[in-house]
């Protein structure tokens, strides 16, 4: 039997339906069947039943193409590695600006693969930072690291980040002083410059109203990470609870022109400038500062305080209550901030069970309630001296905590602003935890 012929370009679009063009582009690209009188630059023509099993072919490879594609498990655990060791990169240099950047890049790592550990710990690690730079409510954070660190795999749980993690949580939501420094301290057994197990250990110390021993730690924890602002703010605080405000603005002023800013150094500066003179002057800065970051109700606390032991008390109580009315609609951790304007109004009755809400919220600044200057005249009151009692591992573990770790002398002094140079000599600092087991064995 004869096969049906087309003849020509024109039968050919005919017969498929398309424009001339469309077909010999066909042709050229995609291998339409073809075929020439007397070599390629003959006429042209086509049988049907090639074009019908070409267009068969063409169609299923293109539905193949175009279907979606299910990477395997495998690559899921692939993909999910590679965004994991990326959101702990940035993390070594974690900022305010970049801190929900790496949770997303984690939270993306565990949307792969639900089970990575690195993901999990890391996403531990970033709501407690998300707090100490009050970028989180400690109650929605502290829960979800909690959850991350129950799910991470128990071969991980055995990694310093985890360890660091866990202690942590000991220390801010349990309040289990003794576990978390023993948490602290494994850690540094084995990894002496852990810089998360520094800053844990400082917070101890803070917590006990250790500030020279606590700022010790800190340093030692800044010069492992230069770069993260959380164990810059540490620094700052540790100051502010030593009393010396004009240390510590000369320690923030460093840190924001090297580029460190957000509410949490902005707090710290807020709350020095409040035990420093001249008042007045003191007070339109600190409005400035809490104009700047309008979202912090520890910032918003400050200013109410400011006003409040400046005279300005109808300012001081305006603050109070529109933080009242927020506290009662967003149901959000105001209670150190709300202590802070009462103070100032020096309502101190009322003071008290903000505290200790505070202290049950898991709030950092609870750390700080032995030494708070703005506290102080608290001292001698039944109820504040009973929540103190709940505040640290003093004076049980001070022996302990002394013998196995602590220098008896700084290798490095620590920051003057007389000196000229607030960051003092770095060059003999690198042994002092090593040195620190053979010293005071008490």
């Amino acid at each position: 039997m004869t096969k049906l012929r087309l003849d020509s370009w024109k039968s050919i679009a005919k017969y498929l339906d398309r424009g001339q063009r469309t077909v010999q582009r066909w042709h050229a690209e995609n291998g339409l069947p073809i075929h020439h009188f007397g070599g390629p630059q003959g006429c042209v023509f086509a049988y049907p039943e090639e074009i019908d099993a070409w267009l068969e072919g063409f169609t299923g490879q293109q539905a193949q193409q175009n279907a979606p594609q299910i990477p395997t498990p495998d690559a899921k655990a692939e993909k999910a590695r590679k965004l994991a060791a990326l959101a702990s990169e940035m993390y070594a240099s974690r900022s305010e600006k970049n801190l929900s950047s790496i949770a997303a890049l984690y939270r993306e790592a565990l949307d792969e693969d639900p089970y990575n550990a690195v993901a999990l710990v890391g996403t531990a690690n970033v709501m407690i930072s998300s707090v100490l730079l009050e970028l989180m409510d400690s109650s929605v954070a502290y829960p979800c690291a909690l959850e991350a660190l129950r799910r991470t795999p128990q071969l991980d749980t055995q990694h310093p980040d985890a360890k660091c993690a866990a202690a942590f949580l000991k220390m801010a939501v349990e309040r289990k002083w003794r576990q978390a420094r023993m948490g602290f301290d494994e850690v540094l057994d084995d990894q002496p410059q852990n810089p998360l197990a520094l800053a844990g250990r400082a917070f101890l110390h803070v917590s006990d109203a250790e500030l020279g021993d606590a700022f010790l730690w800190a340093w030692e924890a800044w010069q492992q990470s230069p770069l993260v602002d959380s164990v810059r703010i540490l620094l700052c605080w540790i100051k502010f609870l030593a009393a010396d405000s004009e240390e510590a603005l000369e320690l923030v002023g460093q840190f924001k022109a090297s580029g460190s800013s957000g509410p949490t150094i902005a707090a710290i500066q807020a709350l020095a400038l409040s035990q420093s003179a001249p008042r007045e002057l003191n007070v339109r800065q600190i409005e400035s500062i809490a104009a700047e970051f309008p979202q912090s109700n520890t910032l918003q606390g400050i200013l109410g305080y400011a006003y409040g032991i400046s005279g300005q008390t109808q300012k001081a109580s305006q603050v109070l209550g529109a933080m009242q009315e927020m506290c009662e609609r967003k149901k959000r951790n105001y209670s150190y901030a709300l202590a802070l304007v009462l103070m100032g109004l020096g309502r101190r009755q009322e003071v008290i069970p903000c505290l200790e809400t505070s202290f049950e919220q898991g709030s950092i600044w609870s750390l700080g309630f032995r030494s708070d200057p703005i506290l102080k005249p608290l001292r001698g009151d039944a109820q504040f001296e009973a929540l103190l009692r709940k505040l640290g591992s003093k004076p049980q573990t001070q022996a302990i905590d002394q013998a196995k770790f602590l220098p008896k002398k700084l290798s490095f002094p620590a920051p003057t602003v007389a000196s000229g140079s607030w960051m003092g000599s770095l060059d003999d600092s690198s042994d002092d935890l090593e040195d620190c087991k053979e010293s005071g064995a008490a």
